[in-house]
């Protein structure tokens, strides 16, 4: 007998249990078909020779033929006890993904003396539908090899020689689904392998011996009723414990690959200033508050921001915000976010990046390019690549052949317990900074390449608030208009008005402005405009500050309440929430004596047409906005004076005015006078221009009165001194000017005419505004 096979056997009868260890072949089972041959002998003295050597009888030879006595067991080759289902089995292997070969070695003992052929099947009660399950028999290093088998022969036990034939080693070997219908987190694989022989015993052993089975039953293990000795394997699905989040500082950073990195590449918590200030609040230009945030190292050339667009995280709503300010150009704009991606599944995982839809699959909105590592939205114009966080190169897709599931994203490795950093490059149009604009809201899925489906295992969330504003003439609807051309109508000489200023009466312009809030986050804005008129008197010009008004009538805090301060004519509104408009007045005092402005590009000026030239700037966006269109029109209302003196000693000037003009010295309005026949009789006439513009054609005529006839006429200049060059002339209501003065003695009832004709055209020439023209004209009486 074999000692070790002896051990064996006695351990397993002390622990109660065959099952303890593989049950041998015993040494103690002579092989069926063994001949027992005996021959008995008898030993005597011859009777003859009673004190010789004793003699020796011996019998006949007795033959007896070992018959079959079969027994067989299959166990774990580890020793592990068996007798179990795969809800109790103690063979687990957790953590199995798509597709994986879980092995388990098992024994096939003969416990018997005969040589067996044993049929193998698996027992699969209990495990999930789709797993596949394999026999092979094994190497010598506990391998499978060769072609898969569903049977073996299993030899007799010599206990003559060294190795124990009655042991078979066998490897099962469990294939798991790669469908994602198939296999799930919380599905249960499993099998035992079940032993049977068929009988092929006859009646009589001695005639046929066969394999000790009757012929024609099925014996299943240690003949044991069926499913009842067997040795499962119990296989758990890999469950992914993935947290994708926004930036949080992780205290175990690693790069795309897996590997640690330095803290310093993950942008730490720091104040940012955020444009989160209350609605309404006013004077603010500043429309900022702190928070807890960060800016991505590395930022862009396209980040609108300069130094760098501020991010707000919001671990609790798996959700980050940015805030960028507004850019010069219409390029597109880029925000870097900063991602976290922890992993506590217990083991190693890759997982793969990409936009989701709210259900966790990928949104096939966006198209990828594997070559660029660039998800593409066509119909936004968004653009996503993942980043390293140290090389910043593009993250793409693996291509490991080892992946359980096939990479089709971007993928990165995510050592157990730790955190994987990689940035989120969000591009996006910047067409113009007026339109409305919706958040850009991007959901950044993870998912397990160790799970079956393509489908995220967590998500998080990266928006971009983006800026827009209008301003221009109020509206009715939400927004401001840029086309028309309004007309605020002013009388220079008035009064001013104020916010509630009537058009035409005074000298106060209105113009009803809307400041609108296009964008995503709340902003205040710094109003100032001016105007440039033409003073009549001088020519010169002037700068006129618009002032603004709230809609109630006080006027908007100005940026500085020091005059000579460059902001004191700038003025805030309040802070303004996205989709909503401001309706602040803009109101400008014309001052008095103005005359008519340059023509306004793209208008046909009017006489005393004035553009007004506004800016609105947002005080966080930057957006910066004009609106030249509107028009201060300076209304030519007003008159021409005209008065008629005569000539009386000792009058002094200005003693007697009529129609606002004053006399000259020793003339007189309304004073009594005298004169004799062929006396003459003087005459001033004087007409004044109190129109805010020069009025053209301007003439003086007067008649020749009934009892006199004409002697002279002739035009001053301001001192009283005759004027002797470009002076015209005409006698008549109609009829050509003449250069030649008319001749005197003109009877009474003649109409005479004189002008001034300073371009030598032959028509009178304009009176500038608050010009005055002097006639002497004189007559004798008859």
């Amino acid at each position: 007998m074999k000692k070790s096979h002896l051990i064996a056997l006695m351990t397993a009868l002390a622990a109660g249990t065959a099952a303890a260890a593989p049950t041998l072949a015993s040494a103690t089972n002579t092989p069926a078909g063994t001949t027992i041959e005996n021959i008995a002998s008898a030993t005597f003295q011859d009777p003859g020779n009673p004190t010789g050597t004793p003699l020796t009888s011996t019998s006949n030879k007795v033959t007896t033929t070992v018959l079959p006595k079969p027994g067989f067991d299959v166990v774990y080759t580890d020793g592990t006890a068996d007798g179990n289902t795969i809800a109790t089995t103690p063979v687990l292997t957790t953590g199995a993904v798509p597709g994986q070969k879980i092995t388990t070695a098992y024994s096939v003992v003969n416990n018997g003396n005969v040589t067996l052929t044993v049929a193998l099947a698996a027992d699969t009660t209990g495990a999930a539908a789709g797993q596949t399950v394999q026999y092979f028999l094994a190497d010598a290093s506990g391998n499978p090899t060769g072609a898969a088998i569903t049977s073996l022969t299993l030899p007799v036990n010599d206990p003559a020689t060294a190795t124990d034939e009655g042991i078979v080693k066998i490897v099962q070997v469990v294939t798991l689904p790669t469908d994602p219908v198939q296999i799930t987190t919380s599905s249960i694989f499993g099998a035992s392998p079940e032993a049977s022989v068929l009988g092929t015993a006859g009646a009589d052993p001695l005639v046929t011996p066969g394999n000790g089975y009757a012929s024609g039953t099925t014996t299943y293990e240690d003949a044991k009723p069926e499913n009842t000795d067997l040795q499962f394997v119990r296989i758990t699905v890999f469950a992914p414990a993935l947290d994708n989040n926004p930036n949080t500082n992780p205290g175990t950073p690693v790069d795309s690959a897996g590997n640690a990195i330095p803290s310093g590449q993950v942008p730490p918590y720091t104040t940012v200033q955020v444009p989160t200030e209350v609605v309404g609040k006013p004077g603010d230009n500043t429309p900022v508050v702190d928070a807890s945030g960060y800016v991505t190292p590395g930022a862009p050339a396209g980040d609108p921001t300069p130094g760098g667009t501020p991010i707000v995280p919001n671990v609790a709503t798996d959700n980050q915000v940015a805030y960028p300010k507004a850019d010069a150009n219409n390029a597109n704009d880029v925000v870097l976010f900063t991602n976290n991606l922890t992993n506590t599944s217990g083991a190693t995982d890759k997982v793969q990046l990409f936009p989701v839809l709210a259900d966790g699959t990928p949104d096939t909105a966006y198209v990828y390019n594997a070559t660029t590592g660039t998800f593409t939205n066509a119909a936004t114009g968004v653009s996503i690549r993942f980043l390293d966080p140290v090389s910043g190169a593009v993250i793409l897709a693996s291509t490991d052949p080892s992946n359980p599931t096939l990479a089709k994203f971007p993928t990165v490795t995510v050592p157990d317990g730790k955190t994987v950093v990689y940035r989120t490059e969000v591009t996006y149009p910047d067409a113009n900074d007026s339109d409305p604009i919706s958040p850009i809201v991007v959901k950044i899925g993870a998912d397990s390449l160790n799970d079956a489906d393509l489908k995220s295992d967590s998500a998080t969330t990266d928006t971009i608030n983006p800026p827009a504003a209008q301003f221009g003439d109020a509206t009715t609807a939400l927004g401001a208009s840029s086309t028309p051309f309004p007309v605020q109508t002013v009388t220079p000489n008035g009064t001013f008005g104020g916010v509630s200023s009537p058009d035409l009466s005074d000298a106060t312009a209105v113009f009803p402005m809307d400041v609108v809030n296009n964008g995503q986050y709340n902003d205040s804005f710094t109003l100032s405009g001016s105007v440039t008129f033409t003073d009549a008197a001088t020519n010169n010009t002037v700068t006129v500050p618009v002032l603004y008004y709230a809609p109630d009538g006080s006027l908007l805090p100005r940026v500085s309440n020091d005059p000579a301060s460059a902001d004191y004519n700038k003025f805030i509104t309040p802070v303004i929430a996205p989709g909503t408009e401001y309706k602040p007045l803009a109101v400008i005092n014309v001052p008095s004596g103005t005359v008519t402005a340059t023509n306004p590009s793209g208008y046909t000026a009017k006489l005393g047409d004035y553009l007004v030239d506004q800016t609105a700037v947002g005080n966080y966006s930057t957006i910066s906005m004009t609106d030249t269109n509107d028009i201060v029109r300076v209304s030519p209302n007003g008159n021409v004076a005209v008065a008629k003196f005569v000539a009386k000693t000792g009058v002094a000037a200005g003693s007697n005015p009529v129609n606002g003009i004053n006399n000259p010295a020793d003339y007189t309005a309304t004073g009594t006078n005298g004169a004799k026949p062929l006396d003459d009789i003087a005459y001033r006439i004087i007409g004044k221009n109190n129109y805010n513009a020069a009025v053209p054609g301007f003439f003086l005529t007067d008649t020749v009165p009934v009892n006199t006839t004409f002697k002279s006429v002739q035009l001053l200049n301001a001192s009283g001194t005759v004027i002797t060059a470009n002076v015209i002339y005409r006698v008549g209501t109609t009829g050509a000017w003449s250069t030649v003065a008319p001749a005197a003695g003109a009877a009474s009832g003649t109409v005479i005419s004189v002008a001034l004709d300073a371009d030598n055209n032959g028509q009178p020439d304009a009176l500038p505004a608050s010009g005055t023209l002097t006639a002497q004209f004189v007559v004798t009486v008859k």
